[in-house]
């Protein structure tokens, strides 16, 4: 009994916090400030790393989808005995393959800076972009 108690307390967590990721990625990002601001970025540079940025964006929303879409499948596999262990590993793989290529598409961000960047510039965004 207490184990059964235990385990609808942990599946109505994870179901909440679940809800409520969902709730806050569904709600509008906040401005952050533009960390290049005070690179000195020719037009070029500024131009290069706004296509960057929409590439990661646009990456990053679609496998972030594809994880909310995972994590609800998972938790209906998880709450239904007749499930097997076989497809929630299947899932998890999945989860595992959505979070490499987010993985993925970070780097390929962080090397596109990287390109575009001089030295002086690289090294003063290090420091807080000051």
């Amino acid at each position: 009994m207490r184990a059964w108690k235990k385990l609808g307390i942990g599946l109505l967590t994870t179901t909440l916090l679940i809800g409520g990721g969902m709730a806050s990625a569904q709600k509008e990002p906040t401005k952050e400030p533009d960390p290049f601001q005070n690179l000195g970025l020719s037009t070029d540079q500024r131009s290069k790393l706004d296509t960057a940025k929409k590439e990661r964006i646009s990456a990053l929303s679609a496998t972030q989808q594809k994880v909310m879409a995972l994590r609800q499948k998972l938790m209906s596999l998880v709450a239904d005995k007749k499930s097997s262990d076989r497809e929630i590993d299947k899932i998890a793989d999945e989860w595992a393959v959505a979070d490499k290529e987010a993985l993925k598409t970070e780097t390929k961000f962080y090397k596109a800076i990287r390109q575009v960047l001089t030295q002086e510039q690289l090294t003063k965004l290090s420091q807080g972009g000051k």
